[in-house]
């Protein structure tokens, strides 16, 4: 658990009026409209179905690229397409060969394998293509990097166009035509599309700019790779998912029916969020455990049995990759508790040997929303080790990684995920380098936040409300789901449900009675009592259940009511310049350090009350100890740690007493000692 910034809704009153009646909105709709930032004016392209797409041919290089295949069409030239193994570049390779097909192209494709080839082309995949023929290659979601493949495939005399969307360098690929939204000399407004947001865009090029034919066609196909890549679901990307969504209810792609049924979505109606959880993770599971040959293969077949066999195959894959995200979640855990000093850097750089680098990438997103802070998961093989990353709001983990080129193999990625490949000899440099680069940019780190949209009230809460969110549809990245907050609630009951895996909480909001679902917590982890006053974040959703609607109230966050967040990410950041032994005010160090005789009053405590169910943040504010100052109390349970009377678990889940011969001397602990010497300056 991790304590999380809350960014409480500021807007003008004025601007919600005018929403209200311009669109014919509620005041519950409008307000977090105006808490987002909407102005009135910019409102109109949320409601507004006949807002058109950029014509395709103001990106970069467009033009050329419709001439060269054109050029290659009429003349019977065999075109390669390459691709990668993840949603989005499938789902490109997907799309472009499905429309090249369909012109009477000679067309090929590939897509390579994670564990053999990696991400991106290089020399062999040239010589393959050559092998097969192919005079005129084109890359989606990949390419604007490969300058020495590049250059390679011009001399064998093979014509590339680069299609891609990832972050540009200081130069670009010699290819024959490059079509990426990143080049300096593009200003419009695709800036943000994935790579199969780009070949849709070539497709409609293709079609003289028409985006008709192409929606109807690969419009459902764009919409999912969109959510998959998570690109923010605004302007351009926003539409396209909207009108994609609505072609993916009664797609007759064979495959995409297959996944909905593995999913149990067939049936109901198609959202961002059901395709991002249902149908995406499907098809990456393919390229992560298997082939993502599989998954085109599904995509394209044009047989009913064959995609239900195919699509059976890949839920295994998926049902195999949870496995193996939980075994990898496990190691990485293990290195954590054999390592835990990883835990105090800005940037955790976590090395794990022989595990699936197909899956790192999952877990490192955990491991954010588990610790609040930029990782890098490397998953070592031999002498050399491929990572995946995710960071928070406002640190760059690509900018980082430019700042460890001379460090790194290869590397790529965007603002809030990258991966990277590295010589295993050089992580420990790397993790120093990383750092230092953070520290530089970030003496505070930032803290991972939650922002509120809206301030509720217990007359807020209605079908109708909620009903309306619907039209700020469809949600993701860039537009999330509306996060509300409950203030000053009084807890009523504690209900566990499904065998104690979840929680149901019955809370009193001004005098009603709202059940707050709280999944993946059990009973006795709850920090909170009956009585207890709190506050709640939270989503709001309808379900239907024979033919009745209900609010579904989701909790993202809780705290005690008057909880002071501004000291306890004060204490939280102190804690790591304490524990880093960087310089701190004399007057901070002599409040933070605890005394022996605090550390044996605690460590009392602690035998008093063990086992002990609850996890290092929520025992802080469970017990007594919410009158310590957070940093104190951390530094305590490390000094215990270091003195062998406790265990921390690597997720700090779990604070385990360790059985103890004879007397032990706190005092004696190494960290103490670090510690003291700081506090005496």
């Amino acid at each position: 658990m991790v304590f999380y910034r809350w960014i409480y809704p500021e807007f003008d009153p004025e601007d919600s009026r005018e929403m209200q009646t311009e669109y014919g909105l509620s005041p519950f709709s409008a307000d977090i409209l105006a808490a987002r930032g909407t102005l009135p004016w910019k409102a109109l392209e949320l409601f507004s179905n006949e807002e058109a797409l950029e014509d395709p041919f103001a990106l970069p290089d467009m033009e050329k690229s419709v001439r060269l295949i054109e050029k290659a069409i009429d003349e019977g030239e065999r075109i390669g397409i390459y691709g990668d193994y993840d949603c989005d570049g499938v789902v490109a390779t997907v799309i472009l060969y499905s429309y090249l097909q369909s012109m009477g192209a000679d067309v090929v494709y590939r897509l390579p394998e994670r564990d053999e080839e990696g991400y991106g082309l290089n020399p062999s995949v040239i010589d393959d293509f050559c092998n097969m023929g192919v005079t005129l290659l084109i890359t989606v979601d990949n390419g604007i990097s490969a300058f020495q493949e590049v250059s390679y495939a011009k001399e064998r005399n093979l014509s590339v166009i680069v299609t891609d969307h990832h972050q540009i360098g200081d130069r670009l690929p010699d290819a024959c035509a490059v079509v990426n939204p990143h080049r300096t000399e593009y200003h419009g407004e695709s800036k943000d599309l994935c790579g199969a947001g780009v070949a849709f865009k070539l497709i409609a090029a293709m079609e003289g700019g028409d985006y008709e034919s192409a929606f109807e066609a690969f419009g459902s196909l764009a919409a999912i790779a969109t959510v998959g890549d998570v690109v923010p679901l605004q302007g351009e990307n926003r539409r396209i998912v909207q009108r994609g969504l609505a072609f993916l209810s009664k797609t007759d792609n064979f495959g995409l029916s297959a996944l909905l049924k593995e999913a149990g979505i067939q049936d109901r109606k198609m959202t961002a969020q059901r395709a991002a959880f249902g149908i995406v993770p499907r098809i990456n599971a393919a390229g992560r455990m298997g082939s993502a040959k599989l998954a085109a293969r599904l995509l394209l077949s044009e047989d009913e049995e064959e995609a239900a066999l195919l699509a059976k195959e890949i839920e295994e894959h998926n049902r195999r990759r949870k496995n193996e995200e939980e075994i990898i979640f496990s190691a990485v855990q293990a290195v954590l508790e054999a390592h835990p000093e990883i835990l105090l850097d800005r940037v955790l750089v976590i090395p794990v040997e022989g595990v699936n680098h197909g899956v790192v990438g999952i877990v490192s997103a955990r491991l954010v929303s588990l610790y609040g802070k930029p990782n890098i998961l490397l998953s070592v093989d031999g002498d050399t080790a491929v990572g995946s990353g995710r960071s928070v709001e406002f640190f760059s983990l690509y900018k980082a990684l430019c700042a460890c080129d001379d460090l790194l193999e290869k590397y790529g990625g965007h603002t809030m995920a990258a991966g990277l490949t590295i010589k295993t000899e050089y992580i420990p440099a790397f993790r120093e380098r990383i750092n230092e680069y953070a520290k530089e940019a970030f003496d505070r780190m930032p803290a991972p936040s939650y922002r509120i949209d809206k301030i509720l009230h217990a007359s807020d809460i209605s079908v109708a409300a909620v009903s309306e969110l619907d039209r700020l549809e469809p949600f993701g990245e860039g537009n999330p789901l509306p996060v509300f907050l409950l203030q000053n609630g009084r807890i009523e009951e504690l209900i566990p449900l499904s065998e104690n895996r979840h929680l149901k909480i019955k809370v009193n909001l001004e005098g009603s009675s709202i059940f707050v679902l709280y999944f993946k917590m059990a009973l006795e982890q709850f920090p909170y009592a009956v009585g207890d006053r709190v506050d709640i974040l939270a989503n709001l959703e309808l379900n239907t259940f024979r033919g009745n609607v209900s609010i579904a109230v989701k909790l993202k966050d809780i705290r005690p009511s008057g909880f002071s967040e501004k000291k306890i990410l004060n204490a939280d950041y102190y804690y790591g310049k304490l524990r880093r032994g960087e310089t701190v005010e004399p007057k901070i160090a002599g409040l933070a350090v605890p005394s022996v005789e605090e550390l044996r009053t605690f460590y009392r405590y602690l035998k008093k009350v063990s086992p002990l169910p609850l996890s290092v943040a929520s025992f802080y504010l469970a017990s007594f100890l919410s009158s310590w100052n957070y940093c104190k109390y951390r530094l305590a349970l490390d000094i215990l740690a270091d003195a062998a009377l406790i265990r921390l678990s690597g997720d700090l889940e779990k604070i385990e007493l360790l059985p103890v011969n004879g007397k032990v001397a706190v005092e004696d602990s190494p960290v103490y000692r670090r510690l003291l010497f700081i506090k005496e300056g």
